[in-house]
Parts: C-alpha cells; structure tokens; sequence
C-alpha cells in the first residue's frame, strides 16, 4: 500500500507533518480529516519517505480552516464544458499570465498554497477564473493536487498547462512551473497580439467598405426616383447580421468539431499568402509550447503530442501526430520532427545544434522567432493585398454609385426637359 507524505493544522492551529498509508489520495485524506486534521498538503513517497519541502504558513483566517465539503472530481457535463463553456466560459490570457505569475511568485516564498489560491481568488478581473481557484482551494484542501480541479475546466487550462503543472507537482517545483507557464503565456500573448495588428489594415478597409456601401445605398434611395444601390439598406443589413451571428456559431460550435477544424485548417493553408502565413503562426506556437514543455520535465513523446495540440491548427497536428512513436522506437528529436515534412531545413539545422549541445530549448525559442518573422513578412504582404482589393471594390461601389446617381437625376427632370 502506498506511503503518503501530508503536511495538515491540528485543531490548535499547530502545523502536523508525518506519512499516512492509504490506498490512494482520497483514501489518505479521508484518514487525517477523520483524525481532525486539515489537510494542507499531501504527496505520494517514492523509496521510501523523501522530504516534503519546507513551507512557512502564516496565520490563517477563521474560514480558511474551516472544515469544507470535498467537490467533485469527475468530468462536467457536455453542454456545461463544449457549449456553455466555449460561449460565455472562457479566461483571458491576461488574467491566467497574472494567475501563475503570482502563484509562483506565492509558493516560492513559502506560502501555504490553499492560502495562496485564496489570495490570488480575491485579485483576479475575472469571475469565472475567480469561482476555478476558489474550487481549486477546496480541492487543495482535501489533500488533492491542484490539477485535479484545474483539468475539470479544459475551457479555462489548456492540456499544456495541466501537463506543465501535474509535472512539477510531482516533482516537488510547482513554483518554477507556474513561472515558466506564466512566461509561456506571455510570448503568446505577444504572437496573438502581433496577428492582430498585422491583420487590423483589412480588416478595417473591408468594415469600412461595408459603411461605404450601405450609406451609398441610403443616398441612392433617397435621391434617385427607382433606384436603391447594389440592394436595399435592411437587406445588407440583414445579411451582415446573418453572416456574423453564422460566423459567431460556426467559430465557437461548429468548428471545435475535429473533423470540420481539420478540413477547415486544410482549406486555409491552401490560400495563397495566407496559408503560408497561418502555417508559420502554427509553428511558431510549436515552438514556443515545446520549448516550455521540454524545459518543464515532462517527458519528450508527451511534449511533442502536446505541442501539436497548443498550435491550434489540425492541418498541422495531423503531421506531428503519427511521428511521436518514434520517439519512444529511440529516434531523435531533430530525425523525428524531419519526419513530418512541416519544418524548413533551417528550423531542422538550428534543432540539430541545440540537441547536440543540450540547449534545444534555448534553440526551439529561436525556432519560434524564426517562424514568427517569416509569418509576420507574409501578413503584411497579405494585408497589403486585401487591403488594395477591398479599395478597388470600394472605388468600384462608389462609382457605380455616382452613375446610379445622375442616371435617377436625369430621369426625374426628363419632363422638364421635353417642355
């Protein structure tokens, strides 16, 4: 039977440290609560009984020892976790990169970690992640790990993120896992932030020409007897509303649908310019993500499965996919990433130097910047293009709007002009 290291305060306040045998966590919980203890940390011994880390445990508030009801475990409900959850569940990246910034920050100054989540509870913007943590700290407080309740919001924490910290949780340095997580966020933060204002300029020029074109078919109605533009003013609005609500329900329902990302990543990477730029992004965050996950510990095979999934692309995680048995036959990194024709031989070369010379993490950063550089050279190029054919269309729109024009005004003073 397994030997469990706890951490727990007696009813006097006294901090209590010893092993427990119990079939699993739970079991060992449910002994030291039943002994009035509560539970403030508790970890499986390997070979024996290793030394749990030293934690400096400041006085607690009254409803921070207070006894609390373990919540459950198991998976939420579908409509909960792939409806409710994508709609209106999400966290923003902001607020989880101030999350582990300062949870790292907390435990690696030795504060008591339900303390600590309590804390950071009561300072985030955000009221979904505020009602996660403070779930997360009555979990901690039934002597569970904090993964177990972060993984039952997979809206919230991404598998990368529960991988990340399930490993340092076992490994005793959840601390410098939660700081090396918060500065995986904020790279991304900077590659999302750095996609939207590439893609800003036609992005604006199409909104604009939506403007153009619905205020010319106002003017055209109005002015010229007969005549209402390319279409009438409540049908384009119509079909804009439809056309957003549609794309809203397509983005958030539809396209999570594996099969229908994956036909949909395909069809992307196929446009010219912007596939390629797509394909750059997505390998950027490979990059990023693998470099993370293999600095954190976690095990190569895991990481690499992992990294595909953090690039958000299914185009490009159904060519990673079928390598990661490769590892695990003995094949190198560097032979196995060639193996899925997604890298150019540069990226190859600079992954070669950097697991022969022990710094491959140091060097899929560099891969990440490179990728980011190509994708950003193209985005420009592409928002230069769209950005020309949307004015093009505009100019178009505006002249035919003019003709519309004079043709409605000469038509009304006709019989002026006859008599």
């Amino acid at each position: 039977m397994p030997i469990f290291e706890y951490q727990a305060v007696d009813t006097q306040g006294r901090i209590q440290r010893g092993t427990v045998l119990g079939a699993d966590f739970e079991s060992a919980s449910r002994q030291l609560r039943e002994q009035g203890l509560q539970v403030r940390g508790l970890s499986e011994a390997s070979n024996g009984i290793q030394e749990v880390p030293r934690m400096v445990t400041a006085p607690a508030a009254p409803a921070t020892l207070a006894a609390a009801a373990a919540p459950p475990t198991e998976q939420r409900s579908y409509i909960e976790t792939n409806v409710i959850g994508q709609l209106v569940g999400g966290v923003a990246l902001s607020n989880l990169h101030f999350f582990f910034r300062q949870l790292g920050t907390m435990l690696a100054a030795g504060i008591n970690p339900v303390q600590a989540l309590e804390t950071l509870a009561g300072q985030t913007q955000s009221p979904k992640l505020r009602k996660v943590v403070l779930e997360t700290r009555d979990h901690v407080m039934a002597g569970r790990p904090m993964t177990v309740g972060f993984q039952r919001y997979p809206e919230v924490f991404s598998p990368l993120m529960i991988s990340m910290l399930r490993v340092g949780e076992e490994g005793g340095f959840l601390a410098e896992q939660c700081r090396q997580l918060s500065e995986y966020i904020q790279r991304d933060i900077e590659l999302r932030n750095l996609i939207r204002r590439e893609t800003f300029y036609p992005k604006a020029v199409i909104g604009f020409s939506v403007i153009v074109i619905l205020g010319a078919n106002a003017i055209i109605s109005s002015v010229a007897p007969g005549k209402a533009g390319i279409t009438p003013p409540w049908a384009a609005w119509t079909l804009i509303a439809l056309a957003v609500v549609g794309w809203f329900v397509f983005k958030k329902l539809i396209l999570p649908n594996g099969p229908v990302r994956h036909a949909w990543d395909i069809f992307i990477h196929k446009l010219p310019w912007i596939g390629k730029m797509v394909h750059g992004f997505a390998m950027a965050k490979f990059g990023r993500a693998f470099g993370a996950l293999y600095k954190g510990g976690v095990p190569t095979g895991k990481a690499l499965q992992l990294a595909a999934d953090a690039t958000g692309n299914e185009a490009v995680r159904a060519k990673i996919y079928p390598t990661v048995g490769r590892l695990d036959e003995g094949a190198g990194i560097t032979e196995t990433l060639a193996s899925t024709r997604a890298f150019s031989p540069i990226v190859l070369d600079m992954t070669r130097t950097g697991e022969m010379t022990g710094n491959l993490d140091e060097m899929l950063i560099k891969m990440s910047e490179y990728y980011e550089d190509e994708g950003q050279t193209k985005a420009r190029h592409s928002a230069t293009v769209l950005g020309v054919l949307a004015l093009v269309v505009v100019g178009g729109f505006v002249l035919y709007v003019a003709m519309q024009f004079y043709q409605g005004y000469g038509q009304s003073y006709q019989p002026y002009m006859n008599e």
